[in-house]
């Protein structure tokens, strides 16, 4: 299963890590399925996996959202899920994510969804590309927009 989600053997690492975060328990690994197939995913994080936010904030965190066909309301429902696991089942009083610079129609969503521009400093994203045997390709550091809506 773990490769049938992308195809890609070189993305079982981050399914494998998202798969460990839920097993843990510091997270919901969230799966959208139509007709029988994945169409889109997330990870919800029960704390901000940035410092500087989970000191100011400490909301709920959607990370790496994905819809993998655009623009049929997939996206708005792994939010709409994931914020009713936050505010519903763990009680949160916020959740966030954070959006690069580059992508418009993400931002545009996510404000229309009621997300606001955290007040805080910018924050970087920093993850790392595995290759298919785990060795790591590189590491990115992006910087991002933190975006947070409160309930």
């Amino acid at each position: 299963m773990v490769g049938a989600l992308t195809g890609e053997p070189v993305a079982q690492h981050h399914i494998r890590a998202r798969w460990d975060l839920q097993q843990s328990g510091d997270a919901v690994y969230l799966l959208a399925r139509r007709d029988g197939e994945i169409v889109g995913q997330t990870v919800l994080l029960r704390h901000s996996k940035y410092a500087e936010v989970r000191a100011d904030a400490d909301p709920a965190e959607i990370n790496a959202l994905h819809a993998y066909v655009p623009r049929q309301g997939i996206g708005t429902a792994i939010i709409r899920a994931a914020e009713e696991i936050a505010a519903g089942e763990w009680k949160r009083s916020a959740i966030g994510l954070g959006v690069g610079f580059d992508n418009a129609p993400a931002r545009a969503l996510y404000k229309r969804l009621g997300y606001e521009p955290w007040s805080g400093p910018q924050v970087i994203d920093e993850w790392t590309e595995q290759a298919a045997d785990g060795t790591v390709v590189r590491t990115h550091s992006d910087p991002c927009e933190y975006l947070l809506k409160t309930f």
